[in-house]
């Protein structure tokens, strides 16, 4: 028996674990310095748009400034990796069912 996924599903799961090894790839892989900075912004690349709304943010709430950027950096990320493996999925499906009319005629 198959399990049928919306597209959408299938890609909150996809992202989920692609947040998930960026993370463990940013943060438990030893780097240098220079490395870690370039790893960090290459897989987490919501850390820009974190920053500059933390930054927002912690001018009205201090206290919680590392719960907000962090909360942030993780939400920015995940719509990141969703709407890739979303877009992803989109473009698959199209082109096997263009593959599969085409080869039809």
């Amino acid at each position: 028996m198959r399990i049928h996924w919306s597209d959408w599903s299938r890609s909150c799961i996809a992202a989920v674990g692609l947040l998930g090894l960026a993370a463990l790839a940013v943060f438990k892989i030893p780097h240098g310095f220079e490395e870690g900075v370039g790893w960090y912004l290459i897989l987490l690349p919501g850390a820009f748009f974190a920053a500059a709304i933390s930054g927002l943010i912690t001018r009205i709430v201090p206290p919680n400034n590392a719960f907000v950027f962090y909360g942030l950096l993780v939400c920015f990320n995940f719509m990141w990796y969703f709407l890739i493996c979303f877009t992803s999925i989109k473009i698959y499906r199209f082109v096997s069912s263009t593959a599969k009319t085409s080869s039809r005629k």
